[in-house]
């Protein structure tokens, strides 16, 4: 379990980086078009204040954003090579959907971002979990318990995670 979370946590920061520093590296033109597009505004004043229900929603948006490639073994995507082909793609489509923005931000607005995104190696460490365990599944069968002993552990990082992104974010 560990090398399989492991891996896949290497794999998204590998996959937030590139992006990074492909943005930062070409310089303005990219770094102006990716802030055009993304669109953020890092100012404090624009973070809503601290509230349970903002943590609870940052997490049931993101719970099932990490933990659906639990149902791919349940579907039978690690029974025949086409259909673990198959479920690699997803999970990498996915790890793609949820790195590359966060990178190209990095890449754009740089060390101001930082402050904003205290969050992100535990949202990392919840995604790779996931991620994870796919991995697992498709070398070998997971059984109902082991799947929701993943699904806890997604679970508690990421309310960790969306604790950090409500509380210790700038606020105006």
């Amino acid at each position: 379990m560990f090398a399989a979370w492991l891996c896949a946590y290497g794999r998204l920061w590998g996959l937030t980086l590139a992006p990074a520093a492909g943005v930062a590296l070409v310089g303005r033109p990219l770094s102006s078009a990716t802030r055009k597009l993304l669109g953020l505004t890092l100012t404090a004043s624009e973070n809503p204040p601290p509230h349970v229900s903002q943590i609870l929603s940052l997490a049931a948006h993101n719970i099932p954003i990490a933990a659906w490639p639990l149902l791919l073994g349940v579907a039978g995507c690690d029974r025949r090579i086409v259909t673990r082909r198959v479920g690699d793609s997803m999970v990498w489509a996915c790890a793609l959907a949820n790195t590359v923005p966060v990178g190209g931000a990095l890449g754009a607005y740089g060390t101001v971002l930082l402050a904003y995104i205290p969050q992100l190696p535990v949202e990392w460490a919840g995604l790779a979990l996931g991620y994870g365990s796919w991995l697992v599944q498709r070398s070998r069968p997971m059984g109902c318990r082991e799947r929701l002993a993943w699904l806890a552990l997604i679970t508690a990082l990421l309310m960790v995670a969306a604790g950090l992104e409500s509380l210790a974010v700038p606020h105006g």
